[in-house]
């Protein structure tokens, strides 16, 4: 199977493809709120080396992370699938990045933490809250470098940790088939860890 995968959740962005089994390319760029300057130019290389061929999935990291970042990654991955009929499927950007049985935070800023458990919910904790679930035993791990932990003092057992493009799939070849059509069925999106913000227009379409 040929799968494309991106990775745009976070600034250190990346792009791979596995083509028969192989990875035969493979990019990152860092970007903060500008991610298709650099997203489209990797595409298109990577569809020459895929030539004839058509990916026939499309693995987009879905956070969390990034709202803006992913929703590119998405974009550009429907793009494709309407022209190559490609399978989009969105997962979690941390899906096997810390050991079995390991948590992984971030901060989600407002004074909160985004919290992967071990059996993959997602949730979104208070500084004390986190620190309760430290005193009980929970490990963890982090994203965020570790002098931001240190700064926090909160103790992890590994920092500074990449969601990538090959990790997207790695993470996916090792997933049951069960869990892989049940990821296929379900719409491609951002994972949100709070509620999506949506304003209310001050005028109606039809007025303006």
């Amino acid at each position: 199977m040929n799968i494309l995968a991106i990775e745009t959740s976070t600034p250190e962005a990346s792009l791979c493809l596995l083509k028969n089994g192989e990875i035969c390319y493979s990019t990152n760029w860092h970007a903060q709120r500008n991610h298709d300057a650099f997203l489209f130019p990797a595409l298109q290389e990577a569809l020459e080396c895929l030539g004839d061929s058509t990916p026939e999935l499309i693995l987009v990291g879905a956070g969390p992370g990034s709202y803006g970042g992913v929703r590119v990654a998405l974009a550009a991955a429907v793009g494709i699938s309407t022209v190559k009929e490609s399978h989009v499927v969105s997962i979690c950007s941390w899906l096997g990045l810390a050991p079995e049985g390991c948590g992984i935070i971030s901060d989600a800023k407002r004074g909160g933490w985004t919290l992967l458990r071990p059996h993959g919910d997602i949730e979104v904790l208070t500084t004390e809250q986190l620190q309760s679930e430290l005193d009980n035993g929970l490990q963890i791990a982090t994203i965020e470098s570790a002098e931001l932990m240190q700064q926090k003092g909160i103790s992890v057992q590994h920092s500074s940790l990449k969601p990538t493009a090959q990790n997207l799939i790695t993470a996916w070849l090792s997933l049951p088939s069960e869990q892989q059509l049940l990821l296929k069925n379900r719409p491609a999106e951002p994972i949100y860890v709070r509620p999506p913000h949506i304003t209310e227009a001050k005028r109606k379409p039809w007025e303006i």
